[in-house]
């Protein structure tokens, strides 16, 4: 996998956080409908869902990394397979919280200690972030033959050479390389 982060630690404590079966015999999912509204299954749902959790764990608790696995074309989770995780940082607690929210809306927690900021710039994602439904809508003309999910989508402010220190989704899919989306949804293209 190609997609960079924060710093290799980062990435790797948020990774095996991650409720992922990241084999190489993994079959491909088969998606089940998700009913409602386009909104149900994105990433801003999943904010919405982590957000008492996150301010109940710190005031000045704010969003630096939006993670997905098992997203789908149309940028949300099926109805019975994925999750979305929203990793909070306070400055007041020099504490990380990441508040995973599975397919069906069910969240769970875990901290852990961070005495900096998790972002390149130490900046939170921007106010106003495109949701996953408008990041998937923009890379969809540019996705290869046989692409039906994305197997991680991490939303981060890092350093990618066509958008360095800007806060970019960094999309592995299941077929072709992997794709770079800035937050505001204007496609960069492939890594």
């Amino acid at each position: 996998m190609r997609i960079r982060s924060i710093s290799r630690r980062t990435t790797l404590l948020l990774l095996a956080s991650l409720p992922l079966t990241m084999a190489a015999s993994c079959p491909t999912p088969t998606p089940t409908e998700r009913p409602g509204s386009d909104f149900d299954g994105s990433a801003h749902w999943a904010l919405a869902l982590a957000q008492p959790d996150i301010t109940s764990f710190a005031g000045d608790a704010r969003p630096y990394t939006v993670l997905g696995s098992m997203i789908y074309r149309d940028g949300r989770l099926s109805a019975d397979t994925g999750t979305w995780s929203i990793v909070a940082w306070s400055p007041s607690r020099q504490e990380v919280l990441q508040v995973n929210v599975q397919h069906d809306g069910s969240t769970s927690t875990t901290t852990r200690a961070q005495a900096s900021a998790p972002s390149h710039n130490g900046q939170p994602i921007p106010a106003g972030w495109a949701n996953s439904t408008v990041i998937f809508d923009a890379v969809a003309p540019h996705l290869a033959s046989g692409t039906n999910h994305a197997v991680l989508a991490v939303l981060n402010t890092t350093s990618y050479p066509p958008a360095p220190t800007e806060t970019v989704w960094g999309i592995n899919f299941n077929v072709g390389p992997n794709q770079l989306v800035r937050v505001d949804g204007t496609y960069l293209g492939p890594q």
